[in-house]
């Protein structure tokens, strides 16, 4: 997948300094168009404001709406069913992941990260079934 660097992207963390860093490494890779929200009804939100969002970057364990409930919420809406999707999560498991990858993830990045491993995780989208 080729990610335009005006394409707009939402990002979901209940943690801010992670909203940051996450902001600061799309900024690195050149993607100026971050949307924040601090879960996954904000980040909804975001969605339904901004239809042309090319990218969604959600942490997992968020309240009130996690970020497996916002992939499920992003899947079940025909507009964005095949909407690029990272779960983010410092504890992802082999059956947090099979969950995600039935929900229709397109991938799962282990915390911590950088922007370089950021960068490639972007490059190698490719669109959920």
């Amino acid at each position: 997948m080729h990610l335009d660097i005006a394409a707009k992207i939402v990002i979901a963390d209940d943690l801010i300094p992670m909203l940051v860093a996450l902001r600061r490494a799309l900024g690195h890779l050149g993607f100026p168009n971050v949307l924040e929200a601090v879960n996954g009804e904000e980040a909804f939100a975001a969605l339904e404001a901004n239809p042309d969002v090319a990218l969604v970057i959600s942490d997992w364990n968020m309240e009130p709406m996690d970020g497996l409930t916002l992939l499920d919420a992003i899947r079940a809406d025909e507009r964005f069913r095949k909407l690029p999707f990272i779960l983010i999560s410092a504890d992802a498991n082999a059956f947090m992941r099979e969950k995600a990858r039935v929900g229709g993830v397109s991938l799962v990045l282990p915390k911590p990260f950088d922007a370089d491993i950021l960068g490639k995780a972007i490059a190698g989208l490719a669109e959920p079934d």
